[in-house]
């Protein structure tokens, strides 16, 4: 036992001493999780600062911890495990993505998700210019400007789809008017984000044709995925619906390979497999067993083990005292102020235009607009892994993610909710409404203190698209 602490070269010792950083992680993982869930915090930002605290900016400055816990050599592992968890939840994020919400909603949500999408991304187009000599400073050298360029356009652009369907499942806005509208702009906001993104991934692997090539390549591939493959696995799982045999095994490892397969190729290709998952959720059932038993199951797992450690991983490489120069800290809180304004002020304009409700609906929607969390770290990640970006640059970027993120449910609450009436509920026949649940895994998982208990047996019975009834009884909200 002795000899794991002894030297963190030998390979023989990996194993054991990985179990025992995963025991620690999940422990400090739980704990920020707890005491952020009394601040009504999302813990994925206890994650961060659980990473944080395990790296340089804290016990890392300790050299028997360096040394022989927590050794730089082994962080990769917690990436590579980390990834397959970033897959698994990418696959979700696009299974649960409602496209028939999105599509009744485009009328008055598209202006005001291109506007939150055109404004940020132009506004992240003009500090790139400014960013990136100071990212190639102490040595690093970004691959490719072009790249560079869209992915700090395509960060500054991010609204955390996940993270803001938890939010407003805890504050019971999901179902109102300001909860259709956001969710229907967060999901266009991501989808034409992380188009970008798979764009600035392809620069940044090869020379400007070289990504013009990938970029030919990628629409060619999602033009296959969106009609050749959507329409088998949509024929198939009719017909197995119609044989009431929806979970068949042999299906169930069809669209396990797809997805491995879709990933693979994306990887391959220099977009990364995020890309990949993402669009094979997107083209499978929305409705159904197959989404209501299966992926909640597999997203406990995702959620609860995997997803900790990327985003301690995260924390790990994040390096504070890299910003103890008041230059770097001034750069940090310019990043900070254009993203927020270039996201909440279009927001802000368009919704009172579209909507034309009062100003603190339009301000609040603004607010929402301007929630990064999960999605923005995921991307930030990506960057690091591209090498697109430097680890100081990446460590200011995390803290305007975390902040943006931290500040959405007491800003929204001091705006909004504080003299929030929600509507009376509308008398009808009940039995055969059909209620459509954005996020639906979402809200199985862990925002904090906001529970949903004892849906009484005698509650008349939500039916989905096959008519099957559904009696949720969902214990705790969305931890992203």
């Amino acid at each position: 036992m002795v000899a794991i602490f002894a030297d963190p070269s030998l390979d023989a010792n990996y194993w054991p001493r990985f179990l025992m950083q995963l025991f620690i992680i999940l422990v400090l993982v739980r704990i920020m999780g707890a005491l952020l869930s009394l601040i009504k915090q999302p813990s994925v930002i206890g994650e961060i600062i659980a990473g944080v605290i395990i790296g340089p900016s804290v016990l890392g400055n300790i050299n028997w911890w360096t040394n022989h816990i927590f050794p730089t050599s082994s962080w990769n592992y917690f990436t590579l495990v980390g990834n397959v968890g970033l897959i698994l939840f990418m696959f979700n994020l696009g299974l649960e993505l409602e496209q028939e919400k999105i599509r009744k909603q485009w009328k008055r949500s598209l202006p005001i998700a291109i506007s939150t999408i055109i404004i940020p991304y132009a506004s992240g187009i003009g500090l790139s210019y400014y960013l990136y000599d100071i990212n190639n400073r102490d040595g690093f050298k970004a691959p490719d400007r072009v790249a560079f360029i869209l992915f700090i356009a395509s960060s500054v652009s991010f609204t955390a789809f996940p993270v803001l369907a938890s939010i407003l499942t805890s504050t019971k806005l999901l179902s109102a008017k300001i909860g259709s509208v956001t969710i229907s702009c967060a999901a266009i906001d991501d989808i034409m984000a992380w188009c970008s993104l798979a764009i600035a991934g392809a620069f940044a692997k090869g020379s400007g044709i070289v990504g013009l090539w990938v970029v030919l390549i990628s629409i060619g591939y999602i033009i296959f995925m969106f009609t050749i493959v959507k329409y088998t696995i949509k024929f198939i799982h009719s017909f197995l619906v119609k044989r009431d045999d929806e979970m068949n095994p042999f299906f169930l490892i069809g669209v396990f390979l797809m997805l491995i397969a879709s990933a693979f190729f994306c990887e391959i290709l220099g977009i990364h497999s995020f890309f990949g998952a993402f669009i094979a959720g997107i083209i499978c059932p929305k409705s159904g067993r197959f989404n209501t038993e299966l992926f909640p199951k597999l997203e406990l797992v995702t959620g609860q083990l995997l997803l900790p450690l990327f985003f301690a991983s995260s924390g790990m490489r994040t390096n504070l005292g890299s910003l103890n120069d008041s230059f770097y800290g001034g750069i940090t809180v310019l990043i900070f102020a254009v993203a927020t304004l270039a996201k909440f002020l279009p927001a802000f304009i368009m919704t009172k235009i579209m909507i034309r409700d009062t100003w603190k609906f339009s301000a609040a929607v603004g607010i929402l607009m301007n929630t990064r969390g999960l999605v923005e770290l995921i991307a930030l990640n990506i960057g690091l892994q591209l090498n697109i970006l430097s680890p100081r640059l990446f460590t200011m970027l995390i803290i305007m993610a975390l902040v943006t993120t931290f500040m959405t449910c007491p800003l929204l609450w001091l705006v909004y909710l504080r003299t929030y009436k929600p509507d009376p509920p509308l008398l009808g026949n009940t039995s055969t409404s059909k209620v459509n649940f954005p996020a639906r895994s979402y809200l199985r998982t862990r925002l904090p203190s906001t529970r949903i208990h004892n849906i009484s047996s005698n509650a008349p019975a939500i039916t989905g698209r096959y008519n099957q009834p559904l009696r949720p009884t969902f214990s705790t909200i969305s931890k992203y």
